[in-house]
């Protein structure tokens, strides 16, 4: 490792603090504003965005954001979650301008002929890059703050450009192919939403009884205490958990302080904090680990007989039955509002005959198979690229100029 470099990376890189934004700036249209709620581990979250609305003038254009822009947050929290954490890192990934909120950096290369932007990136999602910044942030025990001095002041090893190169080149190709089945569930989704279009809403009988939704499932509400076993691994199907993978998470019981739920096979999770913003309904498959819990914030939806659980899943998730049951929020706090669960086990629904629920169970369950099963597969690359990760950006794992591992 003789001819990696030590160096820090304020040497290499600038970092672009965002712009103090006013919220009288903000719209429902124009150009979009990253701000830190946006910035998710690696993940872009523009579900919930707001706008500036006028010319992007001189004084702006230092702050204006294009596709794969370095990311990273100088806010979060000191806790190990990586949705919320301080020194997470994202890329911007869309093929539109947007514009950078204050307290989101982005970091730019000085050397572009001898500093790979991509390696870059890998290095600071490492897990433990992440940690330590977090751990050395200041503010408050609610709020942590990285500064500019701490960016800057990181120690990095570089290695030759080349090596550079190959080195993010694997990393990226890890990053393709979980990107792939991500897209590849987008488009079965869609298929699977096209199917139930076609069997329960331009077809839809008016023989078909009108019930309830209480009358198909039941409402599962049984209280798990996680920090009873301390020493148990449990599987979390939490929000942060979803916004992700869409796969629960392990933790170990003395970690978990709240009480949860009990997640039971073929089920239903709704979540009800927030809907009208963000649409979280979670397919349970008939095939889960033991102790299986979930936030809360989830209301599990156990259908009373297997044949219900497609159609409901479908029903609830069907965007003009959604936004009726999302319009039913309430609360005081604007970011925090959460729906009553009966307004959505008491929403007017209907009973298909058994004959069309065996068809259309017969068409989609397979759809649903494939996506867990493109879930478990991205589980396993991110795996891969995290063991992977460390290993090349210490040089215990090398990389010749061919991208092959020496």
């Amino acid at each position: 490792m003789s001819e990696w470099r030590e160096c820090k990376l304020g040497d290499v890189t600038e970092l672009v603090n965002g712009f103090a934004f006013k919220s009288d700036d903000f719209s429902n249209k124009g150009t979009p504003v990253v701000k830190i709620k946006n910035v998710a581990s690696g993940k872009l979250l523009l579900s919930d965005v707001q706008y500036y609305p006028y010319e992007i003038t001189d004084k702006l254009k230092p702050f204006v954001l294009r596709e794969n822009d370095i990311l990273v947050a100088m806010t979060g929290s000191h806790v190990h979650q990586p949705s919320s954490m301080v020194g997470r890192v994202t890329r911007y990934d869309r093929p539109f301008i947007a514009l950078l909120n204050q307290r989101v950096g982005k970091i730019v290369s000085k050397e572009p002929d001898t500093l790979n932007e991509n390696f870059i990136y890998y290095f600071l999602k490492q897990e433990d890059v992440t940690i330590d910044l977090a751990t050395n942030a200041g503010g408050s025990a609610n709020q942590a703050n990285i500064s500019s001095e701490q960016i800057r002041n990181f120690p990095i090893f570089l290695p030759p450009i080349s090596e550079q190169r190959a080195i993010a080149g694997v990393l990226s190709s890890l990053d393709d192919k979980i990107d792939l089945l991500h897209r590849q569930n987008k488009t079965l989704e869609g298929m699977a939403e096209a199917v139930f279009r076609h069997f329960f809403v331009d077809n839809r009988k008016t023989t078909w009884r009108e019930c309830i939704v209480s009358e198909l499932a039941d409402h599962e509400k049984t209280s798990i205490h996680p920090n009873r076993n301390p020493d148990t691994i449990f599987y979390h199907y939490s929000i942060p958990a979803f916004d992700e993978t869409h796969m629960p998470v392990q933790e170990l019981g003395a970690l978990i302080l709240s009480n949860k739920y009990k997640v039971i096979k073929n089920t239903i999770l709704f979540s009800k904090l927030n809907p009208h913003r963000n649409k979280r309904i979670w397919l349970i498959p008939n095939s889960i680990s033991i102790n299986s819990i979930c936030s809360t914030e989830f209301q599990v939806m156990c259908p009373k007989a297997e044949k219900y659980l497609f159609f409901l899943y479908g029903f609830i998730n069907h965007p003009e039955n959604y936004d009726e049951i999302a319009a039913g929020v309430g609360g005081t706090s604007g970011s925090h509002q959460r729906i009553d669960p009966e307004v959505i086990f008491k929403f007017k629904c209907f009973l298909p005959d058994d004959g069309t629920l065996t068809k259309y169970h017969e068409i989609v369950e397979p759809i649903f198979a494939k996506i867990h099963h493109n879930r478990q597969s991205i589980q396993t690359l991110i795996h891969q690229r995290d063991l992977l990760l460390p290993k090349l950006m210490s040089g215990e794992v090398r990389m010749g100029i061919k991208e092959g591992l020496l």
